[in-house]
């Protein structure tokens, strides 16, 4: 089953970035819970989760996977995101300043029968691999 979890996130990977929400629609479980990092953790819903990946597109981030290594019906991604800012203040077409904005994402996402059923985010790639009862070193 590990190969089928890589191989069922690496195509929704490939849907987001080819801006692809119908096919990503189709992988979430009506039932998805997707719980972020947090004092407090928050935990969205099928819905939730298309709005906030559609609002991404919209704001032309980039994505690359960095790691994915599948654990019997789940998989460990690491994933780096970045996209530029123009400077609100700049009116000029072709600014000079621009912000860069770079980040580091990690989960543990959970497959059943072909489809996401839970997202675990992490702050880090270690913090994952830990909580999959993997040691960064032996991947």
């Amino acid at each position: 089953m590990s190969h089928a979890a890589v191989d069922l996130l690496l195509r929704g990977y490939r849907a987001f970035v080819a801006g692809d929400l119908v096919t990503i629609a189709g992988m979430l479980d009506p039932g998805v819970e997707w719980i972020g990092i947090g004092e407090v953790a928050a935990i969205a819903d099928r819905e939730d989760v298309l709005v906030v990946l559609c609002d991404r597109l919209a704001e032309n981030y980039r994505v690359t996977v960095d790691r994915c290594i599948g654990v019997g019906e789940r998989a460990v991604v690491s994933m780096r995101f970045s996209r530029v800012e123009a400077d609100p203040a700049d009116e000029r077409p072709l600014q000079s300043r621009r912000y860069y904005l770079v980040g580091r994402y990690a989960a543990i996402v959970t497959m059943h029968e072909g489809r996401v059923v839970r997202v675990e985010e992490h702050p880090h790639l270690a913090a994952a691999l830990a909580a999959a009862g993997l040691e960064d070193e032996v991947v």
